[in-house]
């Protein structure tokens, strides 16, 4: 029996030995070891909402994921608690509502990021159920491949001295306006090919009819909370909508049937809508102030956007 305890003792010493590297080099601070997690990916957002929910939270995709949390608490004179994450689908986001309205008894704002793109019912992606169990679950997320790569990535980060690409650039010609096959782009090639990434979600288009109509219901639910619900639609790229909403009939559709049903909506359940990705913005220079068709360049776009889009939240809600 001592023989056995002893063989059972040796083998947990690498085990022991995996999960201090696993936790101390983990990205999303989910132990809570550390002070505080850069990372944006959901489950660390998540994790950070548990222990500490915030009164103002925002939700939505990569475009809402990466705001300056400085310059919003200087705009608007209150601190934001980001939820946003890339590649939130309608569905997750409004998953994320009904969470914070069920756990956040103090809630009194929300930002929930829309756009044709998240509306689309070819982009209907369900995360929220395996993250709920994650985030419950310690043994699930130590086991979870995905977050032992994150680790072992962001060890050899560290090691490197590597640290987040930010989506910026002092973009110069003809070097970055220059393709591969040297085709030369009238904006930097990072924006130029962008469209190209997102035609396969783009065709043969259709509205995620029962999810928008969950998030109207959300709605309702937030004015019956007292909770004041935003939605916006980010500013996009001019050939995003020349090259792919254009052609499969997306403008037309956005224009004429979707947003007249998003503003009845907004009167009838009592949320604001700002719409900048149809309705015009701050963004006049995509070559500058756009990194690639949907993400603003962390410079030159995203601040002067997030003081708009906070003035014009603070407007609004004033009327």
């Amino acid at each position: 029996m001592k023989s056995i305890l002893q063989k059972l003792a040796l083998l947990a010493i690498p085990v022991a030995l995996w999960f201090a590297f696993f936790a101390a080099f983990e990205p999303n601070n989910y132990f809570g070891i550390r002070q505080a997690s850069h990372s944006t990916a959901p489950i660390a957002r998540l994790r950070a909402f548990e222990k500490a929910p915030g009164s103002r939270v925002i939700l939505g995709d990569s475009r809402l994921a990466h705001f300056d949390d400085a310059l919003i608490s200087q705009v608007s004179g209150e601190a934001w608690q980001n939820l946003a994450f890339g590649g939130a689908s309608l569905k997750e986001t409004n998953d994320l509502l009904e969470y914070v309205l069920d756990n956040d008894p103090d809630l009194q704002q929300v930002l929930f990021g829309l756009s044709f793109y998240t509306l689309s019912a070819n982009y209907n992606t369900d995360r929220m159920g395996a993250l709920e169990d994650t985030l419950h679950n310690p043994f699930a997320y130590c086991l979870n491949l995905e977050y032992n790569i994150n680790a072992l990535t962001n060890f050899s980060d560290m090691l490197a001295g590597r640290g987040d690409v930010e989506e910026t650039g002092d973009w110069q010609y003809p070097a970055d306006y220059t393709d591969a096959d040297g085709t030369v782009y009238d904006v930097h090639t990072v924006l130029a090919v962008y469209p190209k990434a997102i035609l396969g979600r783009c065709e043969n288009y259709g509205v995620n009819h029962a999810e928008l109509s969950r998030l109207y219901a959300l709605a309702a639910r937030c004015a019956a909370q007292g909770v004041r619900l935003t939605v916006v639609l980010p500013p996009m790229a001019g050939l995003v909508k020349t090259e792919v909403c254009d052609g499969f009939g997306i403008t037309q559709l956005m224009q004429e049937e979707i947003l007249p049903a998003l503003y009845t909506a907004a009167r009838e359940n009592s949320f604001v809508l700002l719409d900048y990705e149809w309705g015009g913005s701050c963004i006049t220079d995509d070559d500058r102030q756009f990194y690639d068709g949907f993400h603003l360049d962390t410079r030159y776009g995203l601040p002067q956007w997030t003081e708009q889009l906070w003035g014009d939240m603070a407007q609004a809600w004033r009327e």
